[in-house]
């Protein structure tokens, strides 16, 4: 067993590679690579990726890096933990080796999100890590899919697809002649101006309303993401090759959204992500005057686009929410956690914003 570093220059030759096309699991795809290769907060020399490679040469376990930068402490190099799967039968035993060189590479100063329970537990017994922010948020639906879903978990539900299809359609129709108003009141209150990249007006706006974010986002970072996907409609890994994390769907789509008010003056910015009618705000800006406004648009949005569901951590759109009419026909709650080393716990305010795309959240 072997363990091998690739760093961010070295990222598109290692995906060129034998070693890579040779192998049944992959530990990047291919538009993941590309995108990390162009990330604005990265530096050639930074480990991204550690893989474990067995003496047939084939890869057996890896983990991954997301280099980031406090806005406030730019030199200090720290980095999220982006993927970290082991192969259940040739990779036994290379689990905690890839953590060890992942830490080193990162001089301890590491963060994670939405821990699975086994991660959980390693974090817990190394007891240099720290949960210092608990991300409360919801799950809103809108319509039924139980034909994609259950077909999902057992492929024998496929074979009564057509049944499922035909409850679904029912119920979604009455849903949408239930929310039909919600349609209608979108033009009444916003003016609304999709746009391919953050432009002048947008930028100027989103950094008057970071003060509290420690990540702060930019222009340049913003436009990176809604350039480089992560999830493309067709993917672009071998046919016989495993990847462990999503990598492809029928549809994902970026979109930014300027909101003005009825005097034309900018109320707010909103990056929403789209992966096949499940919808996210990774990034939000407004002010908590205007929640009511954004509502508004939202709401029509997602019944425009036929949403299936939106999840949401920002606390300010939750609340509102649940103190207002809307189309939702069913609420669930959902938690994840924000996990530093404790050498990096020092650098961090006391009372500090997240947006709900930091780590990469917004890429899935």
């Amino acid at each position: 067993m072997r363990f091998q570093e690739i760093t961010i220059g070295e990222l598109i030759s290692f995906i060129k590679s034998d070693l890579y096309n040779n192998s049944k699991n992959v530990p990047i795809t291919k538009q993941r690579a590309l995108s990390q290769a162009k990330n604005p907060r990265a530096n050639g020399n930074d480990v991204v990726l550690i893989i474990a490679v067995d003496n047939t040469e084939q890869i057996v376990g890896f983990i991954g890096a997301l280099p980031e930068k406090f806005a406030d402490n730019s030199s200090l190099k720290i980095a999220w933990n982006s993927c970290w799967w082991i192969d259940p039968i040739n990779g036994k035993g290379t689990a905690m080796p890839l953590f060890i060189r992942f830490l080193r590479n990162w001089d301890n100063q590491v963060m994670f999100r939405d821990l699975t329970p086994k991660t959980d537990a390693i974090l817990s017994r190394f007891n240099q890590f720290e949960k210092i922010k608990k991300l409360h948020g919801y799950r809103y639906f809108l319509r039924l899919n139980s034909a994609e879903i259950l077909c999902k978990k057992n492929k024998k539900w496929c074979y009564f697809k057509l049944v499922f299809n035909l409850v679904d359609n029912v119920f979604n129709l009455g849903v949408f002649l239930k929310n039909k108003r919600f349609l209608k009141q979108k033009n009444t209150s916003v003016k609304v101006n999709k746009i391919d990249k953050i432009d002048a007006e947008a930028e100027t706006f989103i950094k008057n309303k970071q003060q509290k974010e420690i990540f702060k986002r930019g222009k340049k970072e913003l436009n990176w993401i809604l350039e480089n996907p992560w999830i493309v409609k067709k993917s672009r890994i071998g046919n016989k090759q495993f990847y462990y994390f999503s990598d492809s769907a029928k549809k994902f789509e970026n979109s930014v959204f300027k909101l003005y008010d009825k005097k034309n003056i900018i109320i707010a910015v909103l990056f929403l992500t789209n992966n096949n009618g499940f919808v996210k705000i990774p990034y939000s800006y407004f002010d908590v005057e205007n929640t009511p406004k954004i509502l508004t648009f939202l709401f029509s949005y997602l019944l425009e686009i036929k949403a299936t569901s939106i999840l949401l951590f920002n606390p300010l759109l939750n609340k509102a929410i649940q103190k207002t009419k809307n189309p939702f026909w069913y609420i669930k709650k959902d938690e994840k956690d924000f996990v530093v080393s404790k050498k990096l716990k020092n650098y961090l305010p006391k009372d500090f914003h997240f947006q709900d795309g930091e780590s990469d959240f917004v890429f899935t």
